[in-house]
C-alpha cells in the first residue's frame, strides 16, 4: 500500500502532537508506518503503551466527507468492547481539523509474515479466535470489510490472535449508498490489496449492500484466512506476484483455490471448511457454511465418529465446434461423477466394513448426474438411501456442480412412494479443481448422515414406522 507522502505525514504528526497535549501523561508521538489515508503512532502513556491513528485532513472533506465520519462513529460504538480478539478502542476524536483514533498498542507480529511458522496444531485455535471477532462485529451490526493476514497480529507463540484495523468498518445495514463497496477510502488503496480477500460479489459489485452480502463477505474472507494457515502461503500468491489487476480479478472470479498437499489427510477438516467459504456463488456459500462450523471444540469429524462406532470455459465458435464442446464437457460431468463415487465408494468401504453393508451406484441411465448409496443398517432391516444430485452450473462455472444429498430410511418389504425429501446442498465442486477436498467433503457428510440415522433406527423398535423418514429434515 503506497504510504502518505512525507510532508503530509509530518503535517498530521505536529497535528497529533498538539492533540495530545491535552491528556495528562502522554509522551511523544513515535512514528510507526503509514498508509494511504492515515499514519500509526506509538505513544507512552502513564498506562502503558497505546496506539494513536491519526488521519489525512483531505479524507474529512469533500464527498468522501460524510463516509468517512460515519466510519468514525462506527468505532466510536466499539469503544471498550470487551472481545478479546478484537483490537480495543478506547477514544475518537475530531481535533486539529482532522481525525484521531486511541487503540490499544499490539506488539505482535502480522499474520502475513508468519504464515510459514504456524504450528498445524494452532491453526484451529487461531481461526476460532477470528471468528469470534467477526462474530462480535455481527453483533453489534458491524461487518469489517477488510479481514486478511495483513490485518491480523499473532502472539509469538501463536495461541492467540488480534483482529486489527477497523478502519473501513461499517453497519451491516444497507444505509451508505455509493460507500457500500468500497474497502477503503475511494482509489486511494491499491487495486491488488482492495482484491485478493475479496468475495466475487463483492468485487465486482454483482449484490446490492445488504446483510446477506456482509454475512456471504465474511465467510469468505475468514474462509481465505483459514486457507493460508493451512497451505503456509496467501491465496491467489501466484497471481499476486506478477501483480497484473486483471489476473487477480480474473482469479477472484473463476480460479478455485488449490489445496493441493503432500499428505492429502493434513488438516482435511480445515481444507473442506476453507472451501467451501471459498465458494464463489453467493447464494451456494451461505447454503454450505454457517459459524457453527467453526465450533472446533465442541465438534467431531463425523469420519472419526463412524469408525469409533463401528469398531466397538470457454466460448466455442460454429455449430459443429460448439457440439463438439458440449459433448466432451458432457464427458467430462459424466466422468466426474465416476471418480466420485469411486472415491466416495474407497472410503466408506474402509469406514463400514461389514458391520454396514452397502451398494454404491453407477450413473442412472435416466438421471446421468445422480447418485444413489443403499446402506443396509444392523437394526430392524432397514435401508438408508442416500441419493447425491449433481446440479451444474452454467456459463463461466460450466464446470462447477453443486452436490445436493437427499437422504431417507425405507423398510426393504414395503414399496417405494413419491414422497418428496428434504435437498440439501452440501458442497461445490469443479472438475480438475481440489477434488480430493470436495469428495472428501462428500464422504464427510454421509458419515454423519449415516451417524443420524443408525440413532434413529435404534431408537425406533417398529421399522415400518420409519418408511420415508426423512433423514435430514
Amino acid at each position: 500500500m503506497p504510504e502518505l507522502e512525507k510532508n503530509i505525514v509530518d503535517d498530521i504528526t505536529e497535528r497529533l502532537r498538539k492533540h495530545l497535549k491535552q491528556f495528562s501523561g502522554y509522551g511523544e508521538p513515535k512514528f510507526l508506518k503509514a498508509g494511504g489515508s492515515a499514519a500509526v503512532y506509538r505513544v507512552e502513556t502513564e498506562q502503558g503503551p497505546k496506539a494513536w491513528k491519526a488521519f489525512n485532513p483531505q479524507f474529512l472533506d469533500g464527498e468522501s466527507g460524510a463516509a468517512e465520519r460515519r466510519r468514525l462513529n462506527v468505532q466510536r460504538r466499539l469503544i471498550n468492547h470487551d472481545c478479546s480478539s478484537l483490537i480495543q478502542t478506547f477514544r475518537v476524536d475530531e481535533a486539529e481539523n482532522t481525525a484521531f483514533v486511541e487503540m490499544e498498542f499490539n506488539p505482535w507480529r502480522e499474520l502475513k509474515e508468519t504464515l510459514s511458522e504456524v504450528p498445524d496444531q494452532e491453526v484451529g485455535r487461531l481461526i476460532a479466535q477470528l471468528v469470534e471477532a467477526v462474530k462480535f462485529l455481527e453483533t453489534k451490526g458491524i461487518v469489517h470489510r477488510d479481514i486478511k493476514p495483513e490485518n491480523i497480529h499473532v502472539s509469538n507463540d501463536f495461541k492467540q490472535l488480534k483482529l486489527l484495523d477497523l478502519g473501513v468498518a461499517r453497519d451491516i445495514e444497507p444505509d451508505e449508498g455509493q460507500d457500500a463497496g468500497v474497502t477503503d477510502h475511494g482509489n486511494v488503496r491499491p487495486f491488488l490489496a482492495t482484491a485478493q480477500y475479496s468475495s466475487p460479489e463483492y468485487l465486482f459489485r454483482l449484490d446490492e449492500p445488504s446483510t446477506k452480502l456482509w454475512k456471504g463477505l465474511n465467510f469468505y474472507q475468514v474462509g481465505a484466512v483459514l486457507h493460508d494457515l493451512v497451505m503456509k502461503r496467501p491465496l491467489f500468491h501466484y497471481e499476486m506476484s506478477l501483480k497484473n489487476r486483471w489476473l487477480v480479478a480474473r482469479a477472484v472470479l473463476t480460479k478455485i483455490p488449490s489445496f493441493t498437499d503432500v499428505d492429502s489427510n493434513r488438516l482435511s477438516t480445515f481444507k473442506a471448511l476453507a472451501s467451501r467459504c471459498l465458494t464463489k456463488d453467493l447464494d451456494a456459500r451461505l447454503q454450505q457454511v454457517d459459524w457453527t462450523d467453526f465450533n472446533f471444540a465442541d465438534s467431531h469429524d463425523p469420519i472419526r465418529l463412524l469408525q469409533a462406532r463401528l469398531q466397538k470455459q470457454p466460448k466455442h465458435g460454429g455449430a459443429t465446434a460448439k457440439a463438439i464442446a458440449e459433448t466432451r464437457l458432457d464427458d467430462e460431468r459424466k466422468i466426474y461423477l465416476s471418480r466420485l463415487i469411486n472415491f466416495v465408494r474407497a472410503e466408506l468401504n474402509h469406514l463400514c466394513g461389514p458391520s454396514i453393508p452397502f451398494i454404491a451406484p453407477k450413473p442412472s441411465v435416466d438421471n446421468p448426474f445422480s447418485a444413489q448409496f443403499l446402506f443396509s443398517l444392523p437394526a430392524n432391516k432397514l435401508v438408508l438411501v442416500c441419493t447425491l444430485n449433481l446440479d451444474w452450473q452454467a456459463e463461466i462455472y460450466e464446470r462447477t456442480a453443486n452436490v445436493i444429498l437427499e437422504s431417507h430410511l425405507k423398510c426393504e418389504h414395503i414399496p417405494n412412494t413419491n414422497t418428496v425429501y428434504t435437498k440439501k446442498l452440501i458442497v461445490s465442486g469443479t472438475i480438475a479443481e481440489v477434488e480430493d477436498v470436495t469428495f472428501q467433503n462428500i464422504t464427510s457428510v454421509l458419515a454423519e448422515v449415516i451417524n443420524n440415522a443408525l440413532n434413529v433406527s435404534e431408537i425406533e423398535a417398529d421399522a415400518e414406522s420409519l418408511h420415508c423418514k426423512d433423514i435430514l429434515k
